[in-house]
């Protein structure tokens, strides 16, 4: 069954000027708070990763309504502590549309993009010789120790 057709994907990052401890502390508190946020939102399988100096999220939703992601870009808004910078990246899974939010401590911006069904002009077209085995030009295994 096709529940969840909205993906949001969150990415959180701290100033340089945060101390170790101030940045634990803001992380806490984030993390706390976007998941309060999320629930409230009506989104599905909260999740949150902390990676150095960033935190990143995902969430899904039943529904892609712009003024509820306006809702949500506006509720981080409030609630970012200082040196706190975040952005999302709210997907429509039938590729409908895609928006974009840059956040900052009381403040927000948004952008809305459509996802085109062909490619733009000027992409570099890869093509398969079907007569030939060709190896990939990306490494055979999909997964190598530099990973």
């Amino acid at each position: 069954m096709y529940k969840n057709i909205s993906e949001v994907f969150g990415q959180f990052a701290y100033d340089e000027a945060l101390s170790y401890e101030e940045l634990l502390a803001a992380e806490q508190a984030l993390i706390s708070s976007l998941e309060d946020l999320m629930l409230r939102a009506g989104a599905e399988h909260p999740d949150f990763t902390p990676v150095g100096d960033m935190l990143l999220c995902q969430c899904a939703f039943e529904t892609h309504k712009l003024y509820m992601y306006r809702k949500f870009a506006h509720e981080i808004a409030g609630l970012l502590p200082a040196g706190v910078t975040g952005r999302l990246l709210c997907l429509e899974k039938n590729f409908g549309s895609l928006l974009i939010y840059w956040i900052q401590p009381g403040q927000w911006e948004e952008e809305e993009r459509s996802i085109p069904l062909a490619p733009p002009p000027g992409l570099k077209i890869r093509r398969l010789n079907k007569n030939v085995k060709q190896a990939s030009p990306c490494a055979m295994e999909f997964f190598s120790a530099t990973d």
